[in-house]
């Protein structure tokens, strides 16, 4: 199902693709340019093209409507993908309606920081602030979501799916029952005066940035998105991959994840997407030393619409965010080592030959009892495997050597495996 097909699902009034124009795709609220190019590439999936604005003036204005500005609504969202071409110093206004009394904004200031500010005359405000500047020339997803006290009495705004918290009021609750008629929606920079906090501000500076897939609710239950539908159906749905594994057999889909072995994945939306298996089913792909940066909003993405992929982290490799929002799904494990040493409890030495056995207990992934470890310790004391961790595993086990002397009596085993591995010395008393 194509993107576009996504947000109409989720009940939207409006959508702007801005791939090639400024026409409203759901209803009729046709954008009037001015300054605007559709040349750009798309910063989202199911686009060909973007809109640009980067002079002064440069706007997509939309008509009055009952959906986006002039009535009081107790709901509304707003939400779309912008990429900013430069650091943008002033305070520039990505997305607006109304003005510095009454609006519905989206605000960028203080190098590229967004701010969405939601202000009803004198009567209330809550301004939401993302947590960290966006870096240009990467693309990002941000959803505006007012809900008023008859509903979740709530503002929220998210950065890629991800919910800003930092916010004045810090409760980010407007204690009123709706949002009061505001001036005409535009994109880019606004035609009138407009403002933060009821000051009044000239903002002329140009938006330096790129826009797709706009969409807007109006006051409908539709408008009350979850948290789901905004990160997986808008965000992880609607994301361009820096890498594209495609469809093949395991071993050669193998392989050409193999090619960025070593290499450390920058900040983007998704790092890398992984198509369906040829052929169907379930398959597992290994991560050689593949490192992300910190601020990626999606390590792995897996695009099937059924199955299970497998995920591993080896040689160092950190995975740790990923998705499958098409249908199918995915699963991440971590290579971690086990190890279990056996040491005489009087002198401290290592003890060759003792038997180990480490099993799965009860209250992790694995049935209790399944064999972790059934061997026995080599000549440095020490039974050690390789274990694929997904989350916290209670163990169970016992280590002994009584058929040849020196004899000691049983040492027992318990814990988890975590994150870090598992690492044991099993100290263990002479029974002779």
């Amino acid at each position: 199902m194509a993107y576009s097909d996504d947000i109409s699902g989720l009940g939207a009034d409006h959508h702007w693709a801005f791939d090639g124009d400024a026409l409203d795709g759901i209803g009729s609220a046709n954008g009037t340019n001015t300054g605007c190019v559709f040349s750009g590439s798309a910063i989202a999936e199911d686009a060909t093209n973007c809109m640009t604005t980067n002079g002064v003036g440069d706007r997509i204005s939309i008509p009055t409507t009952t959906t986006i500005n002039n009535s009081a609504q107790a709901r509304k969202a707003v939400a779309g993908w912008f990429e900013f071409s430069a650091i943008n110093q002033p305070f520039t206004r990505i997305y607006g309606e109304g003005n510095n009394t009454t609006n519905f904004q989206i605000v960028a200031g203080f190098g590229n920081v967004l701010t969405l500010e939601v202000r009803d005359g004198a009567t209330w405000q809550v301004q939401v602030y993302t947590d960290r500047p966006l870096v240009a020339n990467r693309a990002y997803h941000v959803a505006a979501i007012l809900e008023g006290s008859a509903y979740g009495n709530e503002v929220r705004f998210y950065l890629d799916g991800v919910e800003q918290t930092n916010a004045i009021p810090a409760d980010r609750q407007p204690d009123d029952a709706s949002l009061a008629a505001r001036g005409v929606a535009e994109f880019g920079d606004p035609a009138g005066t407009v403002g933060l906090d009821g000051t009044a501000l000239l903002m002329v500076a140009p938006v330096n940035g790129n826009f797709n897939h706009w969409c807007a609710w109006g006051d409908e239950a539709d408008a009350v998105l979850t948290e789901t539908e905004v990160r997986e159906t808008l965000f992880e749905r609607g994301a361009l991959a820096d890498v594209t594994i495609s469809s093949g057999t395991e071993s050669a889909m193998q392989t050409a994840l193999d090619a960025y072995a070593d290499t450390v994945r920058g900040d983007a939306p998704v790092c890398i997407e992984v198509e369906a298996v040829s052929g169907g089913g379930d398959f597992s792909l290994d991560l050689d030393n593949i490192t992300f940066n910190s601020k990626a909003s999606c390590h792995v993405r897996y695009n099937g619409t059924s199955d299970t992929l497998t995920i591993r982290n080896t040689n160092g490799s950190d995975c740790s965010i990923v998705s499958a929002p098409f249908g199918g799904s995915i699963e991440l494990r971590t290579e971690v080592s086990v190890k279990v040493t056996a040491k005489d409890a009087s002198t401290g030495s290592v003890i060759t030959g003792a038997r180990v056995l480490l099993e799965a207990d009860t209250g992790g992934p694995l049935t209790a009892g399944t064999d972790i470890i059934s061997t026995t310790t080599d000549g440095s004391g020490e039974a050690e495997v390789t274990f694929d961790f997904e989350s916290d595993q209670p163990v169970t086990g016992r280590v002994r050597k009584g058929s040849s002397s020196v004899y000691y009596q049983t040492a027992s085993l318990g814990g988890s495996i975590t994150a870090d591995g598992y690492n044991v010395n099993a100290l263990m008393v002479r029974d002779e």
